[in-house]
C-alpha cells in the first residue's frame, strides 16, 4: 500500500504556527502534531506589516512626547501604545524563530499584563484619581445585575473600598503573570511544558487554567470599574478603547488557545481506530 501523506497548517493569533501531519502506513495510523517552520509567503507578508505597525506607533509616541502638555495622562497612553511594537516584533521573532518562540511570547505575555493595569491607571487619572472618585461616587451603590453576575449579591456600595478591589483585579494579573513565565521556563527546560499539549502529564494545561481564571478576574475588575464610573467617563468616551485593548489582548489568547484545542482534537478523532465499514473501503 502507498504511503500517504496529508499535512494541515494552522495559523495561531501570534503567528505560531502549528502543523498537524499523517502519516500512513502498512501497520496503521500514526498521528503526529509536529511545529514546522513558517513558509517563506508567511515571511514576506508578516515583514512589511510588522515594519508598518511598529512605524506608526513609533510615529504616535513620539507625537505624544513632542507635545507632552498632559503628563499625567500621555505616560499611559504611551505605555498602551508602546504594545503595538512588542506585539508586533515578538510575533514577528516567534514566527521566524520557532525554536525560541516560548521566550518571545512570554516578553509579549508579560506587556499585556502591564498594558491592562496601566488601562485602568488612565481611567483613574481621568477622573480625579481614586479620592476623586470616591468622593463622586459616594452614596451610591451598584445594582445587582445578571450581566455582571451579581444578581444574587446585594448592592455594591461605590466607595474606596470598591476602587481599591478593582485596582487589586487588575495588579494581581500583573503580579502573577512573571511568575507563570518563570514557573514556565523552568518547566520547559524540564521538558515538562510544551505549547498546545493539553495532556494531564504536561504542564500546559494546568497553566492556562490559571492564566485563563487570573486574566478573565482582571477584564473583570475593569468591566465593573467601568460600570460604576461610566458617568465620570463619559466625556472620555472609554469604550472603544476598552474594546480595543480588550479585543487585542484577550481574542488573539483564545484565538490561539482555540487553534491549539482544534489540533488536538483532531489528532485525537484520527487517532481512534477505523470502523469496519471505513476499512473496507480503504484503498490497497
Amino acid at each position: 500500500m502507498e504511503e500517504k501523506i496529508l499535512g494541515i497548517v494552522m495559523v495561531a493569533g501570534d503567528n505560531r504556527v502549528v502543523g498537524l501531519q499523517f502519516f500512513e502506513e502498512q501497520q496503521g495510523l500514526v498521528n503526529e502534531l509536529v511545529l514546522m517552520g513558517a513558509p517563506i509567503y508567511f515571511v514576506v507578508i508578516a515583514f512589511p506589516c510588522t515594519v508598518v505597525a511598529i512605524a506608526l506607533a513609533i510615529l504616535h509616541i513620539y507625537r505624544h512626547l513632542l507635545n507632552y502638555t498632559e503628563p499625567t495622562y500621555q505616560r499611559y497612553i504611551v505605555r498602551i501604545i508602546f504594545m503595538v511594537p512588542v506585539y508586533a516584533l515578538m510575533s514577528f521573532l516567534s514566527l521566524i524563530l520557532r525554536d525560541s518562540s516560548i521566550y518571545f511570547n512570554s516578553i509579549r505575555e508579560v506587556y499585556e499584563a502591564w498594558v491592562i493595569y496601566n488601562f485602568l491607571s488612565l481611567c483613574l487619572a481621568w477622573v480625579g484619581g481614586p479620592g476623586a472618585v470616591v468622593l463622586s461616587l459616594s452614596g451610591r451603590n451598584l445594582k445587582p445585575a445578571w450581566c455582571l453576575m451579581t444578581c444574587c449579591f446585594p448592592p455594591l456600595p461605590l466607595d474606596g473600598r470598591f476602587i481599591r478591589r478593582c485596582k487589586q483585579g487588575c495588579l494581581q494579573f500583573v503580579i502573577l503573570k512573571p511568575i507563570l513565565v518563570a514557573v514556565t521556563f523552568v518547566l520547559y527546560a524540564k521538558g515538562k511544558y510544551e505549547d498546545g499539549n493539553f495532556s494531564a502529564n504536561q504542564a500546559y494545561l494546568y497553566l492556562t487554567i490559571i492564566y485563563t481564571f487570573s486574566y478573565s478576574l482582571a477584564l473583570y475588575a475593569l468591566a465593573l470599574f467601568y460600570v460604576a464610573c461610566r458617568d465620570l467617563l463619559k466625556p472620555f468616551n472609554p469604550v472603544p478603547k476598552f474594546i480595543i485593548i480588550k479585543s487585542v489582548v484577550f481574542l488573539t489568547y483564545w484565538q490561539v488557545g482555540f487553534c491549539y484545542f482544534c489540533a488536538s482534537l483532531y489528532v485525537f478523532v484520527c487517532s481512534l481506530p477505523p470502523s469496519p465499514m471505513n476499512t473496507s473501503h480503504r484503498p490497497t
